[in-house]
């Protein structure tokens, strides 16, 4: 067991993984020149298709005035898939700044139809961020557009997480993106891929250019199978730790089940940088599952995960990891008064642009739970907070 930890170690060497650096969290960020939502029409001409795009014309809004833009567009999601609101992916054929977002050709424009607050997925990607300045997340603005002249409801443009939105360096030969890949399971073998020949679901570099599959079982070894010491020593070098204590206590505060093993984006900018997560998709939170049932209560299994589960055995992290949250309440970033207050916030934007959304997708769709209506659903938001910050309290004592 020695012996395959010694080649672990020397494989990271090899790799030029280095320890990470601490950074201040970003809790003074001004927005206040930034547009709060962005309207656009989208012009195809036949139905918009799954796993493949077709021609689009894409026109923005812009000060009364129409700027066009070519690309493609295809129908995207997992689970989602069903739904009657679709969601899409969409390829410009130049870099522009949608909704004054960072310049990109790739964007997701996600329907948000399971969530009625539509704000499960904003509240997550925005406090992920704000915690610490290399926090990536999905940056994102509200949109409303027509297909084909016909209004087809309220959205989250969003970017795409790649290789531009990540900061990846390309012509780093350690830079590497995977995209969910089982690295944090127990158990591997009843895993299946989006495709066969790329099992840990590398999206950066293509991996029939340069395959990283060695490298990423070679940390997955580490996790599994290395002595407490060598675990302990090494995990710093292998892991930016901020990047996945903040991880970690998003995962808590939201209760999102579904991102303890999958929800994320796992990502190495360069040969000095080491392994950092940015989370995806994230209306499994805050009061719901993702498929809407009420979950206000039941606690997550945090041991499903190998990486959490060993992290939790040892007493430096533990320490970290409640100093953490205990900052992060000073900062108002996770108290109750901060949060709540992430939702006014975002109300002043929605409370204009849910009720046109609802008159086309209605709120006692087949696919919800209940009937209730998008107040409804902010005051669960709220009472989860109530419950979830208690529950939180009680556990960080206990450490």
């Amino acid at each position: 067991m020695e012996n395959i930890s010694k080649l672990i170690i020397i494989l990271f060497l090899v790799l030029f993984i280095c320890t990470c650096k601490k950074e201040t969290p970003n809790t003074d960020v001004d927005k206040s020149d930034e547009i709060e939502y962005c309207q656009f029409n989208i012009y195809v001409d036949q139905e918009i298709p799954v796993d493949y795009k077709i021609d689009m014309i894409l026109e923005k809004i812009n000060n009364d005035t129409l700027i066009i833009y070519n690309g493609k567009i295809e129908r995207r999601g997992g689970g989602s898939i069903v739904y009657p609101k679709f969601s899409f992916e969409i390829d410009l054929e130049e870099d522009v700044p949608l909704g004054d977002l960072p310049t990109d050709d790739d964007w997701i424009l996600n329907a948000n139809y399971i969530d009625k607050t539509f704000m499960r997925h904003t509240i997550s990607y925005d406090l992920f961020r704000d915690m610490r300045s290399n926090n990536e997340s999905s940056k994102f603005k509200y949109a409303e557009f027509n297909l084909n002249d016909s209004y087809n409801g309220l959205y989250v443009l969003m970017e795409k997480l790649d290789k531009s939105s990540l900061g990846i360096d390309k012509q780093d030969i350690n830079a590497v993106i995977f995209k969910e890949p089982p690295l944090f399971r127990f158990d591997i073998d009843s895993f299946i891929p989006q495709y066969p020949n790329n099992f840990y679901q590398q999206i950066y570099p293509d991996i029939d250019d340069r395959d990283m599959t060695a490298f990423i079982e070679g940390v997955r070894e580490l996790i599994m199978s290395s002595s407490n010491s060598t675990f302990s020593e090494t995990i710093t070098d292998i892991f930016d730790i901020d990047n996945i204590i903040d991880w970690h206590l998003l995962l808590l505060l939201s209760n999102n089940g579904d991102g303890i093993l999958k929800n994320f984006y796992l990502y190495k900018i360069d040969s000095n940088t080491p392994l950092r997560i940015a989370p995806w998709d994230y209306d499994h939170s805050f009061g719901r599952d993702g498929d809407n049932e009420l979950n206000l209560i039941r606690p997550l299994d945090l041991g499903r995960s190998n990486l959490i589960s060993r992290l939790l055995e040892i007493d430096w992290y533990k320490t970290a990891l409640k100093e953490r949250w205990i900052e992060l309440n000073n900062q108002n970033l996770f108290s109750t008064v901060g949060l709540k207050s992430r939702i006014d916030n975002f109300r002043t934007i929605l409370d204009g642009l849910v009720e046109k959304n609802f008159e086309k997708w209605p709120v006692n769709g087949y696919w919800y739970y209940d009937d209730n209506n998008y107040d409804e659903e902010i005051e669960i938001m709220e009472i989860y907070i109530d419950m979830r910050h208690e529950q939180l309290v009680e556990y960080f004592d206990t450490i």
